[in-house]
C-alpha cells in the first residue's frame, strides 16, 4: 500500500510542487485491514427471538438483520428487513444486525444461550473466536484461538466462530 505526500520546494524564486510516493509500513497495513473489518462488522447486536413462536405485528422499517436458525445441526442464515419480521415470519432462533452476506461465509454465530453456559466440554476441536465491534483490536484478526466452539462462545463479546486456527497477522 502506498500513499502520496505533496510538498513545496523553493528554487531560484520559484515554488515547485512535488509528489513523492511513500510506502506504508506493515503495521499501518494491519490497521488498514482492521479498519476495513470494523466497517464490515459495523453493527453486531444479537437478538434472541421468543421461543414460544409468537407472531407479532411488525413494522416495515428497514434495519436489516441476519436471521439464524439451526436445521439438522447446521446454521441456516437469511437476511430480513428487521428482527421482528425475522422472528415472526422467518421463524429464526436469533438475529444479528446486518445482512448475512456481510459476514464471513464460514461464520457460526454464537446463540445468546451460550452466554449462560457455566462449563464447556474438554473436546479438542480448534476454533477461531471472532470478537464483535465493541472490542477494539490493533491488529488483524480481531479473534482468539480456543479449544472448541463452546469455549469461544462463552467469552464476552465473541460474535461467531470459524473452524480451525485464526488467520495469521499480516
Amino acid at each position: 500500500i502506498y500513499k502520496y505526500q505533496t510538498f513545496k520546494i523553493k528554487q531560484q524564486n520559484q515554488t515547485i510542487i512535488k509528489k513523492q510516493k511513500i510506502k506504508i509500513p506493515k503495521k499501518m497495513k494491519s490497521l488498514v485491514l482492521l479498519f476495513a473489518l470494523v466497517l464490515v462488522a459495523n453493527c453486531q447486536t444479537v437478538y434472541q427471538c421468543p421461543k414460544d413462536g409468537r407472531v407479532f405485528k411488525c413494522s416495515s422499517e428497514p434495519k436489516e438483520v441476519c436471521g439464524i436458525k439451526t436445521v439438522h445441526g447446521e446454521q441456516v442464515k437469511e437476511t430480513f428487513v428487521n428482527s421482528c419480521q425475522a422472528c415472526s415470519l422467518g421463524k429464526v432462533d436469533f438475529t444479528v444486525d446486518g445482512k448475512c452476506e456481510k459476514y464471513i461465509a464460514e461464520a457460526e454465530f454464537c446463540p445468546p444461550s451460550y452466554k449462560e453456559v457455566d462449563a464447556c466440554t474438554e473436546q479438542f476441536q480448534p476454533q477461531c473466536a471472532w470478537f464483535n465491534q465493541s472490542v477494539k483490536c490493533l491488529v488483524y484478526p480481531c479473534a482468539i484461538e480456543v479449544q472448541n466452539r463452546c469455549y469461544g462462545c462463552i467469552i464476552k463479546n465473541v460474535l461467531f466462530t470459524t473452524e480451525g486456527d485464526c488467520p495469521k497477522s499480516v
